[in-house]
């Protein structure tokens, strides 16, 4: 293949990871939306596209390794292959934290949680943000971009620890609502976690750049 077939197929799988991204931030930003409207047809709809979610992790996963294998290409070439297949992994994740909270508005209605249901639509907002800074940053290879956007993680960090100290409190008034307290700090959980996969993916412009692992929670 001559360099510029191989070009052209980097950036189709460019495109393939925007549109992944993409599809996950819709998934999250309708699960925010059916949390707080309650809307669980809407909740049932982000459960359901975890399918599409998944089936373009293997295609784009599939392609690059293909690509590398046929190719074998040296230096930045290399890392930005393995920062595509990476991605898609970390990009799977996201999406899959996105569905536990389309999951928990299906498990969990009635009053009384307001105030939980509050702080996990602002980390998922959060969440949404973050993701579009850092694909925006992995297709501009803008590493100072990638920190930025990585720093962005300690303001889901705070609202996480928030949830669980507030609910640890109610709990501690009503055993009763044990169970649902329960999934409530499993949600906010997991809505962190998609926090640190976008940090994690930041990392890998700043690999992809100078071939340097860095750890941007430090």
């Amino acid at each position: 293949m001559q360099r510029s077939g191989f070009l052209d197929q980097l950036a189709a799988l460019r495109e393939d990871v925007l549109e992944m991204a993409s599809r996950v931030e819709e998934d999250l930003g309708k699960a925010v939306e059916s949390l707080r409207g309650g809307d669980r047809i809407l909740a049932q709809w982000v459960r359901d596209d975890d399918r599409t979610v998944n089936y373009m992790q293997v295609s784009i996963q599939d392609r690059a390794s293909r690509l590398v294998a046929t190719q074998q290409p040296v230096a930045r070439d290399l890392r930005e292959l393995i920062s595509v297949i990476r991605m898609a992994d970390n990009l799977e994740r996201m999406g899959d934290y996105a569905v536990h909270l389309a999951k928990m508005v299906l498990k969990i209605s009635g009053p009384g949680w307001d105030r939980q249901f509050g702080i996990l639509c602002e980390m998922g907002e959060t969440g949404c943000v973050m993701l579009r800074k850092m694909i925006t940053a992995w297709l501009a290879m803008d590493v100072d971009a990638a920190e930025v956007c990585a720093a962005m993680d300690s303001q889901i960090d705070v609202l996480h620890d928030t949830l669980v100290s507030g609910t640890v409190a109610d709990l501690a008034r009503d055993r009763g609502a044990v169970t649902e307290g329960i999934k409530l700090i499993r949600t906010a959980g997991f809505l962190e976690r998609f926090g640190d996969q976008v940090t994690n993916s930041c990392e890998l412009v700043v690999y992809t750049v100078t071939g340097q692992y860095r750890d941007l929670n430090e």
